[in-house]
């Protein structure tokens, strides 16, 4: 059973209607050995009041220099424990144990980061559901889920040699999983550890989100993405949330379906051809998601 402390960092920012909820879980946890480290990028409302309930280290970054990358490794310098744990503001673990199944699937010398399984909050909209569902689901990871820091263990001596890219804003997680196992590192899907995580985002939100992992999608794979592929990928995406919201009994729910995911597939698009494009003329500017 893993007993080393450990070092757990939570970003926030205006966390505060949920934030009570995943620092009650976490200080509830039968595994105790660790130091907390909150990231804050700028809170107006009382996140941070409620976090000083609870023993942590607080480390404060400008809203407008917010870059997950950078911010993770700027944050992973100052850690001092060979085992750091990511936790989201809004996650809630679900079960007293769910800390200690993920680090002990890290115990392992062939294991050098773990992530957990996620499942969505009550109120999840039908196609939120359906994308967690393939994600994460009670079996095998599909190949394409290579790694999800919401809820996530590394070994430290591996960010050491392979530290998180920062030429895009999002996808930083899905990158260092790709730049580890390329080198050799093993990674791990937990599905017994468990956490409650989702958002339903609106338009605006998810236009941003979608086309920061696009651009940050032309850096890390070899994609041709073209008007015809949007229409390809949009039309299987229909084609299996009309599956789904059959399933689930909720057809109503299925017309504003359409539209979220068009919204998705279209930024997607936008995002992945400015991303070649500064991939291109090695632009710098990067994007930055304010979606959060």
């Amino acid at each position: 059973m893993f007993d080393k402390r450990v070092s757990i960092i939570m970003r926030t920012k205006d966390s505060s209607s949920i934030i009570d909820q995943s620092l009650k879980a976490l200080f509830s946890q039968s595994f105790t050995h660790f130091d907390l480290i909150i990231v804050d990028s700028g809170s107006k409302d009382d996140t941070l009041e409620k976090c000083s309930k609870y023993k942590h280290t607080l480390v404060k970054i400008k809203a407008q220099e917010y870059h997950p990358g950078k911010v993770i490794n700027y944050v992973l310098q100052k850690c001092d424990s060979n085992v750091v744990v990511f936790l989201n503001s809004d996650c809630v673990m679900l079960l007293p144990n769910t800390l200690q199944l993920l680090l002990n699937a890290l115990e392992s010398e062939n294991t050098h980061a773990v992530f957990a399984r996620q499942v969505c909050r009550p109120e999840a909209m039908s196609w939120v559901r359906r994308d967690y569902e393939v994600a994460f689901p009670m079996g095998e990871k599909p190949e394409w889920m290579h790694f999800s820091l919401p809820l996530a263990a590394i070994k430290r001596e591996v960010w050491k040699k392979v530290p998180f890219y920062t030429q895009s804003w999002a996808s930083e997680d899905t990158k260092w999983a790709i730049d580890i196992k390329e080198k050799g590192y093993h990674i791990q899907y937990v599905k017994e550890a468990l956490v409650m995580h989702s958002h339903n985002y609106n338009f605006k939100q998810l236009f941003n989100r979608k086309y920061v992992e696009g651009e940050a999608d032309a850096y890390i794979f070899d994609l041709q993405i073209n008007i015809f592929t949007l229409i390809k990928n949009y039309t299987a995406s229909v084609w299996n949330d009309l599956i789904f919201h059959l399933k689930d009994l909720d057809i109503f729910g299925f017309f504003k379906t359409l539209i979220f995911r068009f919204f998705c597939h279209y930024a997607y698009y936008l995002g992945h051809k400015n991303g070649i494009k500064r991939k291109k003329n090695k632009d710098k500017k990067v994007t930055y998601g304010d979606y959060q």
